[in-house]
């Protein structure tokens, strides 16, 4: 069979079983079976591909009806234009988040007149795959970064994603519970930036997930309580014992929660400037602010 009739029986298959945007899915699984990318696909559309190339390819396909995500099936996702090693002991890094690391790095570079972060100490908390630590060490070459995780089976994928991007060095992987993993090393008041994108989706929302994400991304990456907003209360109010004076505590959000996690830092009383950034799309989705105690 030939790239087209591939596609063509792919894109029929999968939409007969409802499978969201089935030719992009097809060309996506394609171009990775091949190892090329899918403008190629268009460019050589009569190559014939070979048995175990086909048999890949199908299995591929088998496996997103059944509404696994292409990323676990090929196991890896691009962020920030690295690619990261994905399996189902982390979240799938989404490009929503990497307005979060944008933010980080511009945030540390207009306070460090050395733009490559020397002598700033940033944790990254619910590390995941390790994406939002690893492009911010990649980013600010000099900086210390911590990243933390409850899950054993995320901070080996994370190791491997820090060994892969050569940031293994100065990426310090610790598992335990928020700020639990980092007590015994006496960093009170000595973070420059605390940087977290913690499970927020609420119970009522876990319900109206997409099989992909509820089926096979790990729950406790994405429950955040009956409001969703259970982890933004212990990290707001734990962050303070740990940040240095105007240190950043910067975190994404979900849809609707930014007023309401504003108001979680103001009855701290000790964060000012606090602001909600917005994505590409007009969603708020980052919420940044500064520590200031009186």
């Amino acid at each position: 069979m030939t790239v087209l009739d591939l596609l063509k029986w792919a894109n029929e298959y999968l939409s007969s079983c409802n499978v969201p945007d089935p030719y992009i899915e097809a060309e996506y699984l394609l171009a990775h079976v091949l190892g090329c990318q899918r403008k190629d696909l268009l460019v050589y559309p009569e190559r014939i591909l070979a048995p175990d190339e086909m048999g890949r390819f199908k299995d591929y396909i088998e496996r997103r009806v059944r509404r696994e995500p292409s990323q676990y099936i090929i196991g890896e996702v691009e962020f920030r234009g690295r690619l990261f090693k994905v399996n189902r002991d982390v979240l799938i890094p989404r490009p929503e988040t990497e307005l979060l690391v944008e933010e980080a790095v511009k945030s540390v570079k207009a306070k460090d007149v050395s733009g490559n972060g020397e002598g700033v100490t940033i944790v990254d908390l619910c590390t995941g795959s390790g994406c939002i630590a690893i492009s911010i060490a990649r980013e600010l070459p000099y900086c210390r970064v911590y990243a933390v995780d409850i899950s054993e089976g995320a901070i080996s994928v994370a190791r491997e994603n820090a060994e892969r991007h050569g940031v293994d060095d100065r990426v310090i992987f610790l598992s335990g519970d928020l700020f639990d993993a980092i007590e015994p090393l006496g960093l009170e008041s000595e973070i420059d930036l605390i940087i977290s994108n913690p499970p927020y989706v609420s119970t009522k929302e876990m319900e109206g997930l997409q099989p992909e994400i509820k089926e096979y991304e790990p729950l406790q990456a994405l429950y955040g309580g009956e409001d969703g907003l259970d982890f933004y209360r212990r990290i707001i109010h734990e962050a303070p014992f740990y940040l240095t004076h105007g240190g950043l505590l910067i975190m994404e959000i979900g849809y609707g929660q930014g007023e309401r996690i504003k108001g979680l830092f103001e009855q701290e009383g000790v964060f000012e400037e606090i602001e909600v950034k917005k994505d590409f799309a007009g969603i708020e989705r980052v919420i940044k602010t500064t520590y200031s105690p009186q």
